[in-house]
């Protein structure tokens, strides 16, 4: 659900970033999708698309170019219960994450800022983006991993067959953005 502080900004790209090799993760892959997202009552299939997407995000920086750095959703999300990420309600307490991962940085953003998206994606970092399902259901996050024909393309952790789609499913309209990356990563 959208916290009353998130104000929607619609964005479009300004260039073309072509995505990568992304490793996408379902939300609900049978493989973790009954697990909890720490002590709380909530479960990956349910609510488990934001820890997706980064684990998403961490393995695509390197899963394909530096053995041993990937991740799954179900690992990180272990990982994450295992070092209090989470809170109560299962929601991510963003100022632990470098507890469970000392290796990572971590960017909350006060606000989006299609410049700030932009600049993420040149240096090949991905951004977690806070949308509506389907431009006006429930609270969701996907995953900006590049942009062509003047939108931006997304891992959708609700996606199955885990193609890439357009952030206009989802309205083009995002609340919040964060991300998490590898802090050592080199081009």
């Amino acid at each position: 659900m959208s916290g009353r502080g998130d104000k929607a900004v619609a964005i479009r790209p300004e260039g073309e970033h072509p995505a990568g090799q992304v490793v996408a993760y379902c939300q609900k892959d049978k493989k973790w999708s009954e697990e909890r997202l720490g002590d709380s009552a909530c479960s990956m299939a349910g609510s488990g698309c934001l820890v997706s997407c980064i684990a998403s995000a961490l393995s695509s920086q390197w899963g394909i170019y530096k053995e041993g750095r990937s991740i799954t959703a179900g690992e990180l999300n272990r990982l994450f219960g295992q070092n209090g990420v989470y809170n109560e309600q299962g929601d991510i307490v963003w100022g632990k994450i470098k507890e469970a991962l000392p290796q990572a940085e971590v960017l909350v953003a006060s606000s989006v800022k299609g410049e700030e998206i932009e600049e993420l994606l040149e240096e090949g970092r991905y951004p977690a983006v806070k949308v509506k399902v389907g431009g006006y259901g429930a609270a969701h996050w996907v995953l900006i991993v590049g942009s062509e024909d003047g939108e931006y393309l997304c891992m959708d952790p609700l996606r199955e067959d885990g193609e890439l789609v357009s952030l206009e499913v989802h309205g083009g309209v995002v609340y919040r953005m964060r991300c998490v990356y590898w802090k050592d990563q080199g081009h």
